[in-house]
């Protein structure tokens, strides 16, 4: 009966874990490049169940000796990574990659950020700047510098940047994408931004469409990757949270939780009715 309490309350951990997971995903529904997660669950150690006491006889050991699972706890949480759809701006800075691939950003310190979230403009100085102010890192591996007297910008799903300055069209620059070899692996950090780790493995960089190539610096030095998504001007990715599915999820692990405190009540009645035997 005590094994019974234990494993209704690991499982009632877990669904809290799922449950605040499937919260988190409805709250960022309009989240611009907004991930999904994805709880993964892992039933604990099995001990054998055996009779004790002074056998009458010696019959043939089982095939499989019978065994209990100790319960189930969180393996791990990790994001799912699928293309969101894609939602219609007007406003050229805004981008969205169709495909693989993430926007390098790095902060005023220099540190570098990976995002989906598109959601660019100017600053006063001219730079690409995400809504935290996060300079967006060109293909030079500088903050991407637009002058501030550039009209009718315009960038190509290979990621040119295009503007007129004093009647003539120039090239203002190109934008380049990022990946890296486990995105399973990044570390989310907030604000749309995902930070690389030992486990993220290998970052490659390159033009969209084209395939990427080991970031310069890198410890690797070989290898590439597949052809890196495109680019849509004037759009941007949406979460990739769908509701229906979410709330459907919600509901199961509701119940789940619900089963679970059932567990507990029913072991603390067996548990009562066993202290409570007389002669």
């Amino acid at each position: 009966m005590l094994t019974a309490l234990w494993r209704g309350a690991g499982g009632m951990r877990a669904q809290q874990v799922q449950v605040d997971s499937l919260a988190n995903d409805i709250a960022n529904v309009n989240t611009n490049g907004y991930k999904q997660a994805r709880v993964n669950f892992a039933d604990l150690v099995y001990r054998p169940v055996a009779e004790r006491g002074m056998p009458v006889d010696h019959p043939q050991a089982p095939a499989q000796p019978p065994a209990l699972g100790a319960g189930v706890r969180v393996a791990g949480i990790v994001k799912d990574f699928s293309q969101g759809t894609l939602a219609q701006t007007g406003d050229p800075l805004n981008l969205a990659i169709q495909g693989e691939g993430f926007f390098t950003v790095i902060d005023q310190a220099g540190n570098r950020y990976l995002t989906r979230d598109g959601n660019f403009h100017r600053d006063a100085s001219g730079n690409m700047v995400n809504a935290s102010g996060y300079y967006l890192r060109g293909s030079d591996g500088n903050p991407l510098n637009l002058p501030p007297e550039a009209e009718k910008i315009a960038i190509t799903p290979d990621g040119t940047i295009t503007g007129v300055i004093n009647g003539a069209s120039q090239d203002l620059g190109n934008i380049y994408l990022c990946t890296v070899a486990n995105p399973n692996g990044l570390e989310a950090v907030g604000d749309n931004l995902f930070r690389e780790t030992a486990a993220s493995g290998q970052v490659f960089y390159g033009m969209p469409g084209a395939p990427g190539v080991p970031i310069p610096g890198a410890p690797v030095a070989a290898g590439t990757t597949g052809p890196l998504g495109t680019l849509c001007s004037g759009y941007l990715e949406a979460a990739n949270v769908d509701l229906a599915v979410t709330m459907t999820k919600m509901i199961v692990a509701q119940r789940a939780y619900e089963l679970n405190s059932r567990t507990v009540r029913v072991a603390d009645e067996m548990w009562g009715l066993a202290n409570n035997l007389r002669r």
